[in-house]
């Protein structure tokens, strides 16, 4: 019974299709050519035709069998051709597998596309070889089955510096609470620009009492932004926000209006997207000290649209965080601002205490408060006793610009310092250029017009005069700067609360209690007293004044303590070289004065040298250390009706040519 064949639409399409693999490999060429040679014979009524196509038959039959037999034998040998019917794919008909990606943060928010190779191989197949028979394939591939080989990316090795910047300064060493600050806040507007796609990341500081916004930190792709870090609060839109306290999104920036909207570029920059945030921070558990925001995030992009809520909500997950860090950032920096103003007020009581007068106090207030504040200008004013008026008694001109001079008085109160003096409270005028009264005087010049503070130095019953420190710029103190240079000038009035109190003690006080001679009052006194006299009787009369040489040396070796001791020696070896009834006393903190009465100044001038010689001779024991320490006298005779003031001008006068000399000297006027 002859094999009926069903033919329906499926099998011819199934047929047709492995026709066309064939026909797309050599072997399928020369199995084309045979089966139109063998339709042509058939067709064709032509003898010498007919021959020839059953010739062609025959031999592509021919040709066949032989490449079938070829192909097994490379197959098996491990062999491949790239035009066999058992790998009908060329070399340029690879697979190609096409990696789109759009989360390239390297790559400026821009898609990126990867295209991989991947090439088809076939290996054979056993008939029962892993559970499957090689007549589960069909086709021209019956026997072997399909392998993949994929030529895949390297994928990225992991180190240590992806997740932890090793070289970062921040954890190698103690680091000041703004550098932490300022690290962290870099780190947080790096992922928002990369998680936004975002052109410019950028925090300004509200400054409500300068009324400026200051940009403290910045990650931007733009060669346009701004140098300055301030700019003042006005329309745009991070202004905006920092007056309001509200969001701003803008999806489309108007080009004509950028400039005026987005103020932190010198020159347009095309951005289309827009989006500002506040940030807001609070000292009070409760927060119910928040009115208005002390910071702003703002970020642009060039694409328009690219910002939404969606973004107002990833934001403002982000300001919560950086206000963490600022609530961790003003503790520290309170802390380290303390410990800075603790231990400026510990250097300064120890600066005093070594050496223990008003120039000493002045010095060291001016040093600290340099450590402290920024200025352009210092100046502590103190009350002269002896003018009967405020006198600045230290100026100091960083700027080299006009300005007061030492030894200027002080109008009172018609001035900013005589109204601090007064009324015992500080001044600060953030732009002087608004201050009705001048700084000192009127008669001051005074070329710069920036910003002036000025702090009482008073203790609790007294005001003893001012600090003040003066900028070229506007808005450069703070209240905080107040509150320091306060505490500050505490200190130092407390020493020159007591450094007043001794001197009206010494008044009263006859023997100087270190060295045991007289006191300078009374020596002053006594020596008025001897000057009558000697006019009265015509005697003669004689004053040495006797300072000790290299005392700054003295005091720099052993200290304080250590000078001191030289002058109780020296005054013991004054003593013990003047008669009786001569007079001594301690005319300075490192000075002493001799009245020789009944004695000329020749005969003065030998009384010194004694003195002196013997104080050379002498061998000072101090620490383990033994030295000799020398002096330098002033030596000058009383004329009839001279005043007390000439004779010790005159005196002072040789004393100084006789240190001049090189000191261990006798000088005679």
């Amino acid at each position: 019974m002859p094999k009926i064949i069903h033919l329906n639409w499926d099998s011819i399409k199934a047929t047709v299709r492995k026709f066309i693999i064939r026909v797309n490999s050599s072997d399928g060429i020369i199995l084309t050519v045979g089966i139109i040679a063998l339709i042509t014979g058939i067709l064709v009524d032509v003898l010498i035709l007919r021959i020839i196509c059953v010739a062609v038959v025959l031999g592509s039959a021919v040709i066949l069998f032989a490449l079938q037999r070829i192909k097994k034998i490379e197959i098996h040998t491990g062999k491949k051709d790239s035009n066999s019917l058992f790998n009908s794919l060329s070399e340029s008909d690879s697979m190609k597998k096409m990696v789109f990606d759009d989360f390239q943060a390297d790559m400026g928010g821009k898609y990126v596309i990867e295209e991989v190779n991947e090439q088809l191989t076939f290996e054979h197949v056993s008939g029962g070889s892993a559970g499957q028979s090689a007549s589960d394939s069909t086709g021209p591939f019956q026997g072997y089955r399909e392998t993949s080989k994929v030529d895949q990316p390297v994928a990225h090795e992991f180190t240590l510096s992806d997740f932890f910047d090793v070289e970062s300064d921040i954890y190698k060493d103690e680091t000041e609470p703004r550098t932490e600050f300022d690290f962290l806040l870099n780190k947080v507007l790096t992922v928002i620009k990369e998680v936004l796609f975002a052109h410019t990341v950028a925090f300004f500081w509200a400054n409500r009492e300068k009324n400026q916004m200051v940009m403290e930190m910045h990650v931007t792709d733009s060669t346009v932004f701004i140098s300055s870090r301030r700019f003042p609060i006005g329309h745009d839109l991070v202004s905006k926000v920092a007056q309001t306290g509200k969001p701003e999104l803008v999806t489309e920036v108007n080009p004509l209006s950028e400039n005026e909207l987005i103020p932190y570029y010198s020159s347009t920059a095309s951005i289309k997207s827009f989006v500002a945030v506040p940030v807001y921070f609070s000292k009070s558990t409760h927060g119910q000290d928040i009115e208005l925001p002390v910071a702003v995030i703002a970020v642009d992009s060039f694409a328009q649209d690219d910002f939404g809520t969606e973004t107002l909500a990833l934001l403002g997950k982000c300001t919560k965080l950086v206000s963490a860090l600022i609530k961790s950032y003003s503790e520290k920096y309170e802390l380290l601002l303390n410990s800075e103003l603790l231990r400026s007020i510990r250097r300064l009581q120890q600066r005093i205490r070594g050496s223990f007068s008003l120039s000493t106090i002045i010095q060291a207030l001016a040093e600290e408060t340099s450590k402290l504040v920024n200025w352009d200008f210092l100046s502590i004013v103190l009350y002269d006793e002896t003018r009967h008026a405020w006198v600045a008694k230290k100026v100091t001109n960083r700027a080299h610009q006009g300005y007061i001079v030492p030894d200027q008085v002080i109008d009172f109160p018609e001035s900013i310092v005589g109204q601090t003096i007064r009324n015992n409270t500080h001044g600060l005028i953030t732009d002087m250029e608004t201050s009705a009264l001048p700084r000192f005087c009127k008669k001051e010049r005074v070329e710069t017009h920036g910003s002036f503070l000025t702090v009482p130095i008073s203790s609790l019953n007294k005001c003893y005069g001012a600090l003040n420190v003066e900028s070229r710029e506007r808005y450069n103190f703070s209240h905080q700067d107040v509150d320091t240079l306060y505490r500050l000038a505490e200190n130092a009035a407390s020493a020159l609360e007591i450094l007043y109190m001794k001197e009206i003690i010494n008044e009263y006080v006859i023997i100087d209690d270190l060295t045991g001679v007289y006191s300078k009052k009374f020596f002053v006194q006594r020596m008025e007293e001897e000057l009558h006299r000697a006019d009265d009787a015509g005697n003669e009369l004689s004053l040495l004044l006797i300072t000790v040489d290299k005392s700054n040396d003295i005091i720099a070796r052993f200290s304080q303590d250590g000078f001191e001791r030289v002058m109780i020696t020296v005054g013991k070896v004054i003593r013990a070289s003047i008669r009786s009834y001569d007079l001594v006393g301690r005319y300075d903190s490192d000075q002493f004065a001799v009245m020789l009465v009944n004695t000329a100044a020749n005969e003065a001038y030998l009384w010194g040298e004694k003195i002196r010689k013997n104080l050379a001779a002498h061998v000072i024991t101090l620490e383990g250390k033994s030295f000799s320490s020398t002096i330098s006298i002033g030596v000058c005779g009383v004329l009839e009706g001279m005043k007390k003031e000439e004779l010790i001008g005159n005196t002072v006068t040789v004393l100084n040519r006789a240190a001049e000399a090189g000191g261990n000297a006798v000088r005679v006027f």
